[in-house]
């Protein structure tokens, strides 16, 4: 079967299986992105994560994750919804309030791959879904689907940005899309928005300074400033999704695993406050609020609460 072929069945299997978009790119990473990383790296923004520097090499070279890796499939799944909350409450990022994404997803790479070794009767493949060292926004924005905002997520032309990443490395060749153009133009609301300074300059982001990383990643106490910049956001953060003008365009998601579960977008500070680490993992079970673990979680409350109420300080 030749690339295009290919391409078209796997394609096919991975509209049935919920992905809206997708593509296929080279695997080879090409200097500029490669220098992208170094630059990053070397002004620490990735703050406390210490794995993105460690895995470094890898993102450069995914022949290091998959011997032999020749092409990458890239597909994107729409996560959206409309997040109602209750005034005074935490606030999660959208992402966060349906099932964890790396379950979901994983389910169906799973039964894409098996396609695609299907397809390629004794290819390699290796499913990723934010799971392992690659670079997914390059990947997609060089496989056609959308192209890389001055957020750092992926635009999807008429769709927006409220999107999941994953696929596969395969060593063989599929037919590769056409790289997508950059249509943000002179906007910056993303830039303008962000209360932390996180997008120091267009497509840049400051991990060591986004509210997502503070509530998710971040490792020791957080800066004071900071903290009081990050409002009642108490897992991830919207708000350069929520601003950029692409989103206008957003249609709720097809998957129900990414329907907001009980409590939805936000989650009452006080209650949650009172969880205990045994009812929070009960709480979120199987929801990627586990990722952040009890006792950053009740930090990120705690933050939440003092920003809300400075008079409690």
């Amino acid at each position: 079967m030749n690339a295009e072929d290919a391409a078209r069945e796997i394609g096919g299997e991975a509209a049935r299986l919920g992905f809206d978009a997708f593509g296929a790119a080279p695997a080879a990473v090409p200097e500029i992105e490669r220098e992208r990383i170094d630059r990053w790296i070397a002004k620490r923004m990735h703050g406390t994560m210490a794995w993105m520097e460690r895995s470094a090499a890898v993102r450069k070279d995914p022949t290091l994750l998959l011997p032999g890796a020749r092409s990458v499939w890239i597909g994107a799944v729409n996560y959206f919804h409309e997040a109602p909350r209750r005034e005074g409450d935490g606030r999660v990022s959208i992402y966060a309030s349906g099932r964890d994404y790396h379950r979901a997803i994983g389910g169906l790479l799973r039964r894409l791959a098996e396609t695609a070794r299907r397809v390629f009767p004794g290819a390699a493949v290796r499913p990723f879904v934010d799971s392992a060292p690659v670079l997914e926004k390059y990947y997609a924005e060089r496989a056609g689907i959308g192209w890389r905002g001055k957020h750092s997520n992926l635009i999807v032309p008429g769709a927006g940005s409220w999107f999941f990443l994953a696929g596969f490395l395969i060593d063989r060749d599929l037919a590769p899309g056409e790289r997508a153009a950059d249509r943000c133009g002179s906007c910056t609301a993303c830039i303008d928005a962000c209360p932390t300074g996180a997008i120091p300059a267009p497509y840049t982001v400051d991990g060591s300074r986004c509210i997502s990383y503070l509530t998710i990643e971040h490792r020791g106490a957080v800066d004071s400033d900071l903290a009081a910049r990050s409002g009642d956001w108490i897992f991830g953060c919207d708000i350069c999704q929520e601003v950029c003008p692409w989103n206008r365009f957003a249609k709720p998601a097809r998957l129900t695993d990414f329907h907001p579960r009980a409590g939805g977008a936000s989650i009452g500070l006080e209650e949650a406050l009172q969880l205990g680490r045994e009812r929070f993992d009960a709480r979120f079970e199987g929801s990627p609020l586990r990722r952040a673990g009890w006792e950053r979680f009740r930090g990120s409350v705690e933050r939440a609460i003092a920003n809300r109420d400075p008079e409690r300080e």
